[in-house]
């Protein structure tokens, strides 16, 4: 294993993330007891930003369903309606914006039930989001090492896991020569994910490293598409389907500084998209598998990631 020393951010760029149970409820859209669960957020503009918009949707929720279950329709759909105009300025990721203003705008809509849906629906997708680490320079940058990952150490051909072991049919390839991951994420029976899996031959101890770095990263849509890395320890390995994944994008195609993911930011381990309370930090002394996913609703359609090298930085 080769390192580099260089100039790096020694943090990314976090602004937040979230866990929400809203979305994963949906198929009872008006239930009052579908919260939204908001977890520690940077005090970065964006992420407070956002942070109101989902706590506004929260509320209009708390209002809205029990007004829908009461048989007040025009109620829910006036509630969300009003809501829905109040959070378009309060950073919402640019596609949901968009079609959060379309609905505004949509008076085709042919009742107030359709509405209340058709706004549930987007209010989802906007809970569910997570904004993303990113690279990000900073006015003093302290020296990393970064140690790019070896063939011994990770297999070339990685694993597909695709949403059709839930019947979808979602497609992801990879050219490892180019480091490149594309393919296309389809919203057809509930799917909508596609990722790649690496298997460690041994169990890894990164320990004595901070992170994980990606290097020359860019990808398709810049402003919309983020992506997620996932990791498994020992513990996923004892919980079916568990692991630990961070959200990250680069949405100014910075090319001159890498995408530092410290192992701090997977402090909570999911299973199937679900949060295990309780569940314990990751643990970088026994890494069994990485891997990255494209995943809704940030990623629908065609998608195209790649990056120059990956590794740990010390």
């Amino acid at each position: 294993m080769h390192s580099i020393t260089m100039k790096v951010p020694l943090r990314a760029y976090l602004l937040f993330t979230a866990t929400c149970s809203s979305a994963r409820a949906f198929y009872n859209p008006h239930s009052p007891s579908s919260p939204s669960t908001f977890l520690n957020m940077s005090t970065t503009s964006p992420s407070t930003n956002l942070t109101q918009a989902k706590q506004l949707i929260s509320k209009a929720i708390s209002i809205g369903a029990p007004a829908y279950n009461a048989g007040d329709i025009n109620k829910c759909a006036t509630v969300y309606q009003d809501t829905a105009k109040e959070i378009t300025s309060l950073g919402i990721p640019s596609a949901l914006q968009s079609e959060l203003l379309a609905e505004i705008d949509n008076n085709e809509t042919s009742n107030d039930n359709a509405k209340a849906w058709a706004l549930r629906r987007i209010f989802d997708s906007i809970v569910d989001y997570t904004l993303p680490l990113t690279p990000y320079s900073e006015p003093q940058i302290p020296s990393v090492t970064l140690e790019p990952f070896t063939q011994t150490q990770l297999p070339n051909e990685p694993l597909g896991v695709m949403d059709n072991v839930m019947g979808g049919i979602s497609r992801g390839s990879w050219i490892s020569k180019a480091n490149t991951f594309f393919g296309e994420t389809s919203l057809a029976n509930n799917g909508g994910f596609a990722s790649l899996r690496w298997r460690f031959p041994q169990k890894q101890n990164w320990s004595y490293a901070k992170g994980i770095y990606i290097k020359g990263l860019r990808h398709s849509k810049p402003m919309e598409h983020t992506f997620r890395i996932i990791l498994k320890d020992d513990n996923c390995e004892r919980v079916r389907l568990a692991n630990y994944k961070v959200v990250f994008a680069n949405p100014d195609q910075v090319q001159d500084q890498p995408l530092l993911i410290p192992f701090t930011e997977f402090d909570q381990m999911e299973q199937m998209g679900n949060s295990l309370v309780g569940s314990p930090s990751f643990n970088p002394m026994v890494v069994t598998e990485i891997g990255i996913m494209a995943i809704k609703p940030t990623v629908v359609g065609e998608f195209q990631l790649e990056f120059e090298e990956w590794g740990l930085y010390v």
